[in-house]
C-alpha cells in the first residue's frame, strides 16, 4: 500500500465514512469462503450419509480424499486472504464502532476453523452465519 489509492490492497472510498474492498478482492473473498465451505459440507455429507460398505465394516467414500485436498488448497489461500485482510481492510477500519462486533464474531469464527481440530466441521457449517451477519449489517447500513 503506497498511500496514493492506486495499491491493490488500498480502499476507494465512497464517501468518508465508508470504505471498501476493490469489487475483484471481494470477489475472491467470497469464491473462496463459497469453496471452503462446499468442500468441507460435500466431505461430511459423504462421510456420515454415505460411506462405502465392505465385509469388514463401512469404509471412507472414495471422494473423500480428492475433497479433503481440494479443501487444503482452497484453505492455503483462505489464510493468505485472512492476512491481507486483516492488513487492509481490519486495520482501517478498527477505529469505527460499524460492524465491529459482526467483524470480531467473522473473524473469532475464522481463527476457530484454523486452529480448531474437534470442533471444526460444527464452525465450518455454522461460519456462513457469522459472513452473512457481517455483510447483512454492512448493507443494510449503506
Amino acid at each position: 500500500m503506497n498511500g496514493s489509492g492506486q495499491g491493490a490492497g488500498e480502499f476507494s472510498t465512497r464517501s468518508s465514512a465508508r470504505a471498501t474492498l476493490p469489487r475483484p478482492l471481494r470477489g475472491l473473498i467470497y469464491a473462496v469462503g463459497a469453496l471452503l465451505w462446499l468442500s468441507g459440507a460435500a466431505w461430511l455429507v459423504l462421510h456420515y450419509v454415505f460411506p462405502q460398505a465392505s465385509a469388514f465394516g463401512p469404509l471412507p467414500n472414495p471422494w473423500e480424499a480428492p475433497l479433503m485436498r481440494a479443501h487444503g488448497l482452497v484453505a492455503v489461500c483462505g489464510v493468505f486472504l485472512i492476512g491481507w485482510m486483516t492488513a487492509a481492510h481490519v486495520t482501517a477500519r478498527w477505529s469505527s464502532d460499524r460492524n465491529r462486533r459482526s467483524g470480531l464474531a467473522l473473524g473469532l469464527t475464522t481463527l476457530l476453523l484454523v486452529f480448531s481440530g474437534l470442533l471444526h466441521e460444527v464452525i465450518g457449517v455454522l461460519a456462513p452465519a457469522a459472513a452473512l451477519a457481517h455483510w447483512w449489517r454492512n448493507r443494510s447500513k449503506a
